[in-house]
């Protein structure tokens, strides 16, 4: 399944960058997670627990970074399991300077799901990949406006 987009921050590339690998702001943005503990600085254990057309469950994995130049970019390769599936992704991260002084965050990459989870169907499991992660992003862009507040 491919995963890509973009959103605009109202904060700098180093700010967003900052937002983007915080992780007490991501378990916050994040819809479901319950926890983001760091094993190194590129490598997180992660638990989650999403609701998927019906099939609930709990989520253990990790989020690591790879490829990482501050500030403008990181690949982040996630890989979780739990008692409905798997789910593996890999995906680049750009931060770019947009106007006046905010940043444009892309994303580009691939997901893929196995187990019982997978067998409701791609299109379900595109739209609802499509609405965590803008339910993350918008998520986190309020941060980033709490952030230019402060």
């Amino acid at each position: 399944m491919k995963i890509s987009g973009n959103k605009a921050f109202p904060t700098h590339p180093q700010q967003t960058y900052a937002l983007l690998t915080d992780p007490d702001a991501l378990v916050q943005a994040m819809p479901g997670m319950k926890s983001l503990t760091a094993r190194s600085e590129t490598l997180y254990e992660a638990e989650m627990e999403v609701g998927v057309a019906g099939i609930k469950g709990s989520y253990q994995g990790t989020l690591e970074m790879k490829d990482v130049v501050p500030g403008e970019r990181y690949r982040l390769v996630v890989h979780g399991e739990g008692p409905m599936g798997f789910m593996d992704a890999d995906v680049a991260v750009r931060i770019e300077p947009a106007a006046p002084s905010g940043s444009l965050v892309t994303y580009d990459g691939e997901a893929t799901v196995g187990g019982t989870v997978a067998g409701v169907g791609q299109r379900v499991l595109s739209g609802v990949a499509k609405f965590l992660i803008n339910q993350f992003f918008n998520n986190l862009v309020k941060a980033a406006k709490q952030v230019n507040a402060g």
